[in-house]
């Protein structure tokens, strides 16, 4: 299987608006991508396909096959940048939204032991993991509540948020309505989100849908895989439990709510870092540490490089899925092939077929029971 050539590699920024989304993304054209799905096909067992990332999802599912190749998916991969903003505007409290498995959360508490700031970590079904670092680590308070209920009550916000929650417009624009209607001023925290390129840029995701009311939620697809420049869905794409069927179009995708959160605040400042499915932030240059956050972004802002490397990465992980999905059916199609195999050498009628075949040959039939016993060992 041939790797699409991808030049421009822009999955989320520049000229790629939620208008465009239809048409295909960077280089990886339609026909390109094609070629990654020229495997895809429906699983035998008719179960369609994958789970988001992580246990949690996959036990609610018991549909879901085993969790999917590394797909990269923790803030934790861009940690220098990140923790290099939060010394930008000298944090001293972070919240962070969708701590999940903890991975970021192990940065955070780490970098925190030598600047003396405060960690809080939210996830309403945190995993194993994450209530196994709140045991081992004391000084992380974990709160198992929804970010808007938790937002709702603060009195006074911390100087950095990490939103990295339910990748979709409702839950997100909510989320940033919270948070702006308790700042002063310019007294912006400084908010640094993750996925903000493709796949959730443009298309909204869903942990749990029915906590999305049903006139904010897209028109849903279930067990799905989705592809860069494919705005509908791919049988052997990156697997999703809740998706939204179509990708682009108005209240749809994390970048769109950001933009469109930002488009009735004056004096805001966004930035894009196109890696690891997209490193995203939020400041007020008048707050403070705001000029120090701008120099500290500045050179990963929309960077082309890293752009392309990211297109690159997506490209082997869609194709890396394809494989895996096919080795899958090959095993399955083998065990079954094996199983009616190994039924045939104690088979009577086989055994008078081959006597049929060897008369007919002149004692050399085509086929024999030995022949079948040794291919199976």
């Amino acid at each position: 299987m041939r790797l699409p050539a991808v030049a421009g590699g822009e999955l989320c920024i520049g000229p790629h608006s939620r208008r465009e989304t239809g048409k295909a993304r960077a280089d990886l054209s339609h026909q390109d991508t094609s070629r990654i799905f020229a495997l895809a096909a429906p699983q035998p067992n008719g179960h369609g396909i994958g789970s988001q990332v992580g246990d949690r999802l996959s036990q609610k599912d018991p549909d879901a096959p085993p969790e999917p190749l590394e797909w990269g998916y923790s803030l934790a991969n861009v940690r220098e940048i990140l923790l290099g903003c939060l010394d930008a505007v000298g944090a001293r409290s972070v919240l962070e939204i969708g701590a999940f498995r903890g991975e970021l959360t192990v940065a955070l508490l780490d970098w925190a032991s030598t600047t003396g700031a405060t960690i809080t970590a939210l996830d309403p079904v945190p995993p194993g993991d994450l209530l196994a670092l709140a045991k081992a680590r004391p000084e992380l308070e974990l709160i198992e509540e929804t970010s808007h209920d938790v937002l709702a009550r603060l009195d006074s916000l911390p100087q950095a948020i990490v939103i990295d929650g339910d990748h979709n417009y409702y839950t997100l624009s909510e989320e940033l309505r919270l948070v702006a209607e308790r700042v002063s001023g310019n007294e912006w925290p400084l908010l640094i989100f993750h996925d903000v390129c493709w796949p959730h840029a443009r298309r909204d995701t869903y942990y749990a849908p029915e906590r999305v009311p049903e006139e904010h939620r897209q028109p849903l697809a279930h067990n799905v895989g989705l592809a860069p420049g494919e705005p509908g869905v791919a049988p052997l794409g990156l697997p999703f439990i809740w998706a939204a069927a179509r990708e682009g179009g108005p209240e749809n995708g994390t970048l769109t709510a950001i933009e469109d959160f930002m488009r009735s605040r004056a004096g805001l400042r966004l930035a894009v870092v196109p890696a690891f499915f997209g490193l995203g932030l939020i400041w007020h240059p008048e707050a403070p540490g705001g000029e120090a956050v701008g120099e500290a972004i500045a050179p990963f802002d929309q960077n082309a490089v890293l752009a392309r490397l990211e297109a690159h990465r997506v490209a082997h992980l869609v194709a890396g899925q394809a494989r895996t999905r096919e080795l899958e059916a090959l095993k399955i199609r083998s065990a079954r092939q094996e199983a009616a195999l190994r039924k045939l050498p104690d088979s009577r009628a086989f055994a008078l077929a081959e006597r049929l075949s060897a008369l007919r040959r002149g004692g050399e039939p085509y086929f024999t029971r030995a022949e079948i016993r040794e291919a199976l060992e």
